[in-house]
């Protein structure tokens, strides 16, 4: 199928046309979906919504205050907290958002318990990001986010 019967099939099933920059980014290939799946139905409904810019730091507007020294003594330098501020200013952000959210899974399981210490636990959560897909325990998923450092997931 062409763009063009794609675009004309989109129209047909959700009744208002993406503007031109969202109908590209529905063709980028992390937001290729198996057709009617459930990861497609969010993408469409994600693609509709407006994802704005998340806010991020003023570089710029600390440094005509002379506080952006200060703010990098704070944040430091190539942290996990830069980065995520950083991520807002790059073009794919709108992109990586749509991907995840159409893909994320949580699966709730009943506590597991683990037999030994390096035993992972069942994967919970499920998503994929720059179109490579992902599964993992939400103790892991925690740990790769930042919230926890990997000995506060451990019970004692």
């Amino acid at each position: 199928m062409d763009a063009e019967m794609l675009h004309q099939e989109e129209v047909a099933q959700q009744g208002q046309p993406l503007d031109p920059e969202t109908f590209a980014l529905s063709q980028h290939a992390w937001l290729q979906f198996e057709p009617q799946s459930a990861q497609a139905v969010r993408c469409r409904r994600i693609l509709r919504m407006s994802v704005p810019t998340p806010r991020c730091i003023d570089w710029g507007l600390l440094a005509d205050a002379g506080e952006a020294a200060r703010a990098r003594a704070i944040l430091g330098e190539d942290t996990p907290w830069t980065r995520l501020f950083d991520l807002a200013d790059l073009p794919t952000y709108r992109l990586i958002t749509v991907e995840f959210l159409s893909t994320f899974r949580y699966r709730a399981h009943q506590a597991a318990v683990r037999e030994e210490d390096d035993e992972e636990l069942p994967p919970d959560i499920e998503f994929s990001l720059c179109g490579q897909h992902f599964e993992m325990s939400i103790e892991r998923f925690a740990v790769h986010l930042g919230i926890y450092y990997e000995p506060e997931t451990v019970l004692m």
